[in-house]
């Protein structure tokens, strides 16, 4: 009786590791295809035909094309968070975070890549993606809203709102890379120029006594000096 209850447990479990299988192979063989012929241009049927499978299979994985390259993003957005979460020593400033999340994406844009890049982001302003869906964007501003505990941000910011800011000015920043020619301005000056917004001024610490007064000689001092001369 155990042996055939185990049977089909272990037959859905072979099911489970064969669509997974799929899955994976479905997507490494869109990337190509997209790699090769760009993405408007990228055909389902030759990505099934490197698979073996049928347009359902790849439907039933991946609704649209669109999704072979969200499902990249989100891939990438996840290397960037554990980079993040990998520190070793000392916890990473707010400006070091901000920073190594604009260089990773400098550099991915700068790769052979760079064009994965752009098509993605071109999904997202042609469908209007919930900024919500970002896992990057969940990252930043739990530091955003850390930094903020801390007293690091001015007192009317909100955390939502500079975080969908800050993201938004790296993705002009990146297509700027891409598109137009060098030379290009460096992540540390996007990210200063956000910090420089919206953190806290700290107040300068203010000596109580105040300068010498300077006195001008009376008439009568005057006089004295003349006398005494």
């Amino acid at each position: 009786m155990p042996q055939t209850l185990a049977a089909p447990s272990h037959l859905g479990r072979l099911r489970d590791r064969q669509r997974v299988e799929t899955r994976e192979r479905l997507f490494q063989a869109g990337l190509a295809e997209i790699r090769r012929e760009g993405f408007a241009a990228a055909q389902v049927d030759r990505i099934v035909a490197a698979v073996g499978v049928s347009r359902g299979a790849f439907y039933f994985h991946f609704p649209t094309k669109a999704d072979l390259l969200l499902e990249w993003q989100h891939r990438r957005e996840a290397d960037i968070v554990s980079r993040l979460g990998r520190g070793g020593g000392e916890p990473r400033t707010l400006r070091g975070a901000l920073l190594e999340v604009v260089a990773f994406l400098a550099d991915l844009v700068a790769s052979s890549d760079g064009r994965l890049v752009l098509d993605t982001l071109a999904i997202h302003v042609r469908e209007g993606s919930d900024p919500e869906s970002y896992l990057l964007l969940g990252e930043i501003g739990r530091r955003l809203a850390s930094a903020s505990s801390r007293g690091e941000l001015r007192d009317d910011v909100d955390v939502r709102q500079v975080t969908i800011l800050f993201l938004s000015n790296v993705f002009g920043f990146l297509v700027a890379r891409a598109t137009s020619p060098p030379p290009h301005p460096e992540p540390d000056l996007l990210v200063d120029v956000f910090l420089s917004g919206v953190t806290a001024r700290r107040r300068k610490a203010t000596d109580d006594r105040r300068p010498d007064r300077v006195t001008r000689p009376t008439r009568t001092d005057r006089r004295k000096t003349r006398r005494e001369r």
